[in-house]
Protein backbone atom coordinates (compact mmCIF):
# COMPACT_ATOMS: atom_id res chain seq x y z
CA UNK A 1 0.00 0.00 0.00
CA UNK A 2 1.06 3.80 -0.69
CA UNK A 3 0.56 6.74 1.07
CA UNK A 4 -0.45 9.13 -0.81
CA UNK A 5 -1.26 12.54 1.14
CA UNK A 6 -3.77 11.33 3.65
CA UNK A 7 -5.21 8.07 1.58
CA UNK A 8 -3.41 5.16 0.64
CA UNK A 9 -4.09 3.14 -2.24
CA UNK A 10 -3.04 0.05 -4.01
CA UNK A 11 -2.71 -1.30 -7.73
CA UNK A 12 -4.07 -5.09 -7.67
CA UNK A 13 -4.47 -6.69 -10.98
CA UNK A 14 -7.90 -8.85 -10.57
CA UNK A 15 -9.19 -11.49 -12.79
CA UNK A 16 -13.05 -11.72 -14.14
CA UNK A 17 -15.39 -13.06 -11.07
CA UNK A 18 -16.27 -11.25 -7.63
CA UNK A 19 -13.54 -10.99 -5.38
CA UNK A 20 -14.01 -10.44 -1.02
CA UNK A 21 -12.33 -7.99 1.10
CA UNK A 22 -12.32 -5.88 4.25
CA UNK A 23 -9.75 -3.32 5.60
CA UNK A 24 -7.47 -3.78 8.28
CA UNK A 25 -7.79 -1.10 10.23
CA UNK A 26 -6.11 -0.47 14.04
CA UNK A 27 -5.32 -3.99 14.21
CA UNK A 28 -9.48 -4.63 13.26
CA UNK A 29 -10.76 -6.11 10.24
CA UNK A 30 -13.65 -3.67 9.40
CA UNK A 31 -15.76 -3.64 6.12
CA UNK A 32 -16.90 -0.79 3.96
CA UNK A 33 -20.64 -0.43 4.75
CA UNK A 34 -20.86 2.20 1.93
CA UNK A 35 -19.69 -0.76 -0.77
CA UNK A 36 -21.77 -3.93 -1.57
CA UNK A 37 -21.51 -6.78 1.10
CA UNK A 38 -21.92 -10.45 1.77
CA UNK A 39 -21.35 -13.31 4.66
CA UNK A 40 -18.53 -15.67 3.09
CA UNK A 41 -18.92 -19.19 4.40
CA UNK A 42 -17.04 -18.83 7.72
CA UNK A 43 -20.17 -16.65 8.38
CA UNK A 44 -17.91 -13.32 7.87
CA UNK A 45 -19.17 -10.23 6.64
CA UNK A 46 -17.22 -9.12 3.61
CA UNK A 47 -17.13 -6.02 0.89
CA UNK A 48 -17.52 -7.21 -2.48
CA UNK A 49 -16.15 -6.38 -5.76
CA UNK A 50 -17.62 -7.58 -9.04
CA UNK A 51 -14.86 -7.77 -12.26
CA UNK A 52 -16.50 -8.26 -15.62
CA UNK A 53 -15.04 -8.73 -18.36
CA UNK A 54 -15.95 -5.28 -19.75
CA UNK A 55 -14.07 -4.06 -16.83
CA UNK A 56 -10.76 -5.54 -18.11
CA UNK A 57 -11.39 -4.86 -22.15
CA UNK A 58 -11.38 -0.88 -20.94
CA UNK A 59 -8.27 -1.49 -19.41
CA UNK A 60 -6.63 -3.62 -22.31
CA UNK A 61 -4.95 -6.26 -20.18
CA UNK A 62 -3.66 -9.88 -20.59
CA UNK A 63 -4.66 -11.42 -17.95
CA UNK A 64 -2.37 -14.79 -19.11
CA UNK A 65 0.87 -12.33 -19.16
CA UNK A 66 -0.06 -8.81 -17.69
CA UNK A 67 3.79 -7.80 -18.72
CA UNK A 68 2.83 -8.62 -22.34
CA UNK A 69 5.80 -11.80 -22.57
CA UNK A 70 5.88 -15.08 -23.80
CA UNK A 71 8.02 -17.66 -22.25
CA UNK A 72 9.71 -18.44 -24.68
CA UNK A 73 11.32 -14.74 -25.10
CA UNK A 74 13.30 -15.56 -21.99
CA UNK A 75 16.23 -18.24 -21.97
CA UNK A 76 19.35 -19.02 -20.07
CA UNK A 77 21.47 -19.82 -23.62
CA UNK A 78 23.47 -17.44 -25.34
CA UNK A 79 22.50 -16.44 -28.84
CA UNK A 80 25.06 -17.75 -31.15
CA UNK A 81 25.13 -13.92 -32.75
CA UNK A 82 23.19 -10.85 -31.30
CA UNK A 83 20.87 -8.81 -33.66
CA UNK A 84 23.10 -5.79 -33.39
CA UNK A 85 26.52 -6.39 -33.22
CA UNK A 86 27.20 -2.18 -32.49
CA UNK A 87 26.57 -0.96 -28.71
CA UNK A 88 23.81 1.30 -28.54
CA UNK A 89 24.68 5.21 -29.65
CA UNK A 90 25.17 7.07 -25.99
CA UNK A 91 22.56 9.58 -25.16
CA UNK A 92 24.04 12.96 -25.83
CA UNK A 93 23.27 14.50 -22.14
CA UNK A 94 25.70 12.05 -21.19
CA UNK A 95 28.36 13.50 -23.46
CA UNK A 96 27.99 16.74 -21.18
CA UNK A 97 29.83 14.82 -18.15
CA UNK A 98 32.23 16.88 -16.11
CA UNK A 99 35.21 15.44 -17.34
CA UNK A 100 34.25 16.67 -20.68
CA UNK A 101 33.75 20.57 -19.74
CA UNK A 102 36.03 22.88 -20.56
CA UNK A 103 37.38 25.62 -18.47
CA UNK A 104 37.44 28.93 -18.91
CA UNK A 105 40.74 30.71 -17.88
CA UNK A 106 39.29 32.42 -15.21
CA UNK A 107 37.95 29.36 -13.52
CA UNK A 108 39.21 27.66 -10.64
CA UNK A 109 40.82 24.85 -12.06
CA UNK A 110 40.62 22.45 -9.11
CA UNK A 111 36.12 22.93 -9.07
CA UNK A 112 34.04 20.86 -11.69
CA UNK A 113 31.14 22.76 -12.87
CA UNK A 114 27.90 21.55 -11.29
CA UNK A 115 26.82 18.16 -13.20
CA UNK A 116 23.29 17.88 -14.56
CA UNK A 117 20.99 15.46 -12.94
CA UNK A 118 20.96 12.65 -15.13
CA UNK A 119 24.40 12.63 -14.68
CA UNK A 120 24.40 11.64 -11.16
CA UNK A 121 25.95 8.38 -10.43
CA UNK A 122 27.08 7.74 -14.06
CA UNK A 123 30.94 5.94 -14.25
CA UNK A 124 32.61 8.50 -16.75
CA UNK A 125 35.79 7.36 -18.99
CA UNK A 126 38.25 9.37 -20.62
CA UNK A 127 40.07 7.93 -23.73
CA UNK A 128 43.24 6.43 -22.34
CA UNK A 129 45.71 9.10 -23.13
CA UNK A 130 50.13 9.14 -22.47
CA UNK A 131 49.15 6.04 -20.56
CA UNK A 132 46.77 7.40 -17.93
CA UNK A 133 43.39 5.84 -17.64
CA UNK A 134 41.03 8.12 -15.96
CA UNK A 135 37.74 7.35 -14.33
CA UNK A 136 34.77 9.72 -12.59
CA UNK A 137 31.99 9.15 -10.67
CA UNK A 138 29.53 12.44 -9.22
CA UNK A 139 27.07 11.53 -6.35
CA UNK A 140 24.94 14.08 -4.47
CA UNK A 141 23.81 14.39 -0.60
CA UNK A 142 21.60 16.67 -0.50
CA UNK A 143 22.61 20.69 -2.06
CA UNK A 144 26.61 19.03 -2.18
CA UNK A 145 27.87 16.83 -5.54
CA UNK A 146 31.03 15.15 -4.77
CA UNK A 147 32.57 13.77 -7.89
CA UNK A 148 35.75 11.28 -7.35
CA UNK A 149 38.38 10.87 -10.18
CA UNK A 150 40.77 8.23 -10.15
CA UNK A 151 43.92 8.11 -12.26
CA UNK A 152 45.75 4.41 -13.70
CA UNK A 153 48.49 4.29 -15.15
CA UNK A 154 48.12 1.70 -18.25
CA UNK A 155 50.74 -0.70 -20.45
CA UNK A 156 49.49 -0.54 -23.94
Amino acid sequence: MSESHEDFSVIVNLSEGVHEYKYFVDGEWIHDPSEPTTVNALGTLNNTLTVSKADLESFDLDLEDPAGFSSGDFSQDIPEKFPNTNPPPLPRLLLQGPLNKQLTPESDPTALPLPDHVLLNHLYALSIKEGVMVLASTQRYQRKYVTTVLYKPVML
